[in-house]
């Protein structure tokens, strides 16, 4: 009896839990994303929609609508609209990440390498508005393991710009201060330029980019 017991239980254990809909549910790890153009255009398209309407107010109907596309085509490329927003998050994020890194690793001097940075995420923001619009604005939505994802990214980020401001400071290029602090003071001006900047406007982005490089080694610089 006790031996009969045993088989059973171990036999109740090799059963999975079943749906609502009575089919079984399967633990399958998230899948790479599909490449290619049309995986492009959907990010593309779901950017300018949630930037427009916000995450909450954007369906996957409006993003397969707006492509003339089948929801099964959708999510051959995108598993859901959580999906959607990763993906688009982790996107602009790497643009930005290999855009620093490059310049960290490049042989220029520290107020070289900082004007790079700067002129780098001005134009990135300026150029992809949708992309960190909703990134910025819509991140929140993210569940909690897409958004350790992208913390860790803009971690990264973050200490190259300090890393820089550390070693002009220890070099005597730059004014004694908290690179931490510095560092997040340059992020929050050059990306604010989602709010605000306008590609018709009365600056252009290069002129904008001059302007906050200028301001920045202004007060960083020793002499």
């Amino acid at each position: 009896m006790p031996a009969r017991r045993a088989a059973n239980i171990k036999k109740l254990n090799k059963i999975k839990p079943k749906r609502p809909d009575g089919r079984t549910l399967r633990a399958r790890p998230r899948a790479a994303p599909r490449s290619g153009p049309r995986r492009q255009a959907i990010l593309d398209a779901g950017a300018l929609l949630m930037q427009q309407r916000g995450f909450g107010g954007t369906t996957v109907e409006d993003v397969a609508g707006h492509l003339d596309l089948t929801k099964a085509a959708f999510y051959y490329y995108v598993e859901n609209k959580e999906e959607l927003l990763f993906q688009i998050s982790t996107q602009t994020l790497a643009l930005a990440d290999a855009s620093i890194a490059a310049i960290e690793r490049s042989d220029a001097a520290p107020d070289v390498k900082l004007g790079r940075m700067i002129d780098s995420f001005v134009h990135l923001v300026a150029e992809r508005p949708a992309f960190f619009t909703v990134y910025f604005q819509e991140k929140g939505h993210l569940d909690a393991d897409h958004l350790k994802t992208v913390t860790r990214v803009e971690r990264k980020i973050a200490g190259a710009l300090e890393r820089v401001l550390r070693d002009g400071m220890a070099g005597g290029a730059f004014r004694t201060a908290d690179p931490a602090v510095a560092a997040f003071a340059i992020l929050g001006m050059c990306f604010w330029i989602y709010k605000w900047f306008r590609p018709a406007g009365r600056s252009n982005v290069d002129e904008v980019s001059r302007t906050f490089q200028a301001l920045v080694l202004r007060g960083t610089l020793t002499n």
